[in-house]
């Protein structure tokens, strides 16, 4: 059976009956895999990039226990964590050196609908996190999203200073009706746009400035051995 994306209601003045349906403790919600393509469903439709992303594995946040043995049976689906393999070799090298670079993943989707308990956030992450095969997890706070962080400092997350910028190549916004389709941030090799569209459509582009979070997954022996290898320095967090 499909699982359910609900829509919960977006106003901050909520009636009496709809907050008695949605007033909800976190004990209330479970945690478990879920597929790619509902992965992909569900950042799509909310998360704020709407598009799609490396995912090599997701989890998903559901409102009422599950009814069977079947992980993708039925259920609302409330919220969605995408780890997925960083597309830089540089940052899986140079996180804890090209040894460690197999055991780095980026966490770098997570949708919550709006109007769930507090503390649902650091609730879904550290279970999500538990859940995650990998020893190393990165993830990015966007500054020109007004992005600080605060949900990874919650969660005990390591701070190591802002990422530089690194330069992209995309395709041009096509004038003609019919043409190629364009969106901000689809990457794509210099040479396959030369090839495949002509050299007058590369445009270049930077990335935006993030903070970078690492987060060691592990037990604590390997954590301090982790430690010990990690090239980045460890910073105070930033605040907004």
């Amino acid at each position: 059976m499909p699982i359910r994306m609900i829509d919960l209601p977006t106003s901050k003045k909520r009636t009496k009956n709809e907050k008695e349906k949605f007033e909800k403790k976190l004990s209330d919600f479970s945690v478990r895999p879920i597929s790619y393509g509902t992965a992909m469903d569900s950042v799509i439709k909310n998360h704020y990039l709407h598009r799609k992303c490396s995912c090599v594995e997701a989890f998903g946040l559901f409102d009422g226990e599950k009814t069977s043995y079947d992980f993708f049976d039925t259920g609302n689906l409330v919220g969605v964590i995408v780890f997925g393999k960083p597309s830089s070799f540089t940052l899986c090298n140079g996180i804890c050196g090209k040894d460690e670079s197999k055991n780095v993943i980026e966490f770098n989707r997570m949708w919550v609908s709006e109007n769930m308990p507090k503390n649902t956030e650091s609730f879904f992450i550290g279970k999500a996190i538990k859940m995650c095969s990998f020893d190393i997890i990165v993830s990015f706070a966007d500054i020109e999203q007004g992005h600080t962080g605060y949900i990874y400092q919650a969660t005990n997350w390591l701070y190591t200073g802002i990422s530089p910028k690194m330069k992209y190549f995309r395709l041009k916004k096509s004038s003609c009706t019919g043409g190629p389709k364009y969106r901000r941030r689809e990457r794509m090799t210099k040479e396959k746009i030369i090839n495949d569209f002509g050299e007058n459509m590369i445009e270049e582009y930077f990335s935006s400035p993030k903070h970078r979070y690492i987060y060691f997954n592990c037990d604590k022996r390997r954590k301090e051995h982790l430690l010990k290898k990690l090239r980045y320095r460890i910073l105070p967090y930033p605040k907004a």
